[in-house]
């Protein structure tokens, strides 16, 4: 009897964790309900602004430099050895930044203590997407 319990619940967890619901709307139609222009995504006008609002103050050069290491997000050199790691090999979505900033599983949570908001999160897809150009 125990056995055949244990063997439902191990079935019902596996299930659990390897269920992945599909989604019914699209990045793109959260973005637009959400008056969000992802179309036009420019480095220096919405990419730059999101990090400096949430990264900076762990990721600029003089904290970094305080420190003594770590991710400078404000020396856009750094920053492009960082986008180019490889990680999990699935496109867009590989960027280890942007699994980061989504707090995906496995990936260290950055910010720690909140998630960027959803807006911010597509532009910063959209422009890795592009090849996250440093214009």
């Amino acid at each position: 009897m125990h056995v055949r319990k244990f063997v439902s619940l191990s079935f019902l967890l596996l299930m659990a964790c390897t269920h992945k619901p599909s989604l019914s709307v699209t990045p793109t139609q959260i973005a637009t309900k959400n008056n969000c222009d992802t179309n036009a995504v420019d480095y220096v006008t919405d990419i730059k602004p999101v990090f400096k609002n949430n990264c900076y103050s762990c990721h600029s050069t003089d904290s970094v430099k305080v420190s003594g290491g770590g991710l400078d997000l404000e020396d856009t050199s750094s920053l492009k050895r960082y986008l180019q790691i490889s990680y999990r090999g699935d496109g867009i979505y590989g960027s280890k930044l942007y699994h980061c900033m989504l707090h995906s599983l496995g990936s260290l949570p950055m910010p720690p203590t909140y998630i960027v908001d959803t807006c911010s999160l597509l532009k910063i897809r959209h422009w890795l997407s592009m090849g996250a150009p440093l214009n």
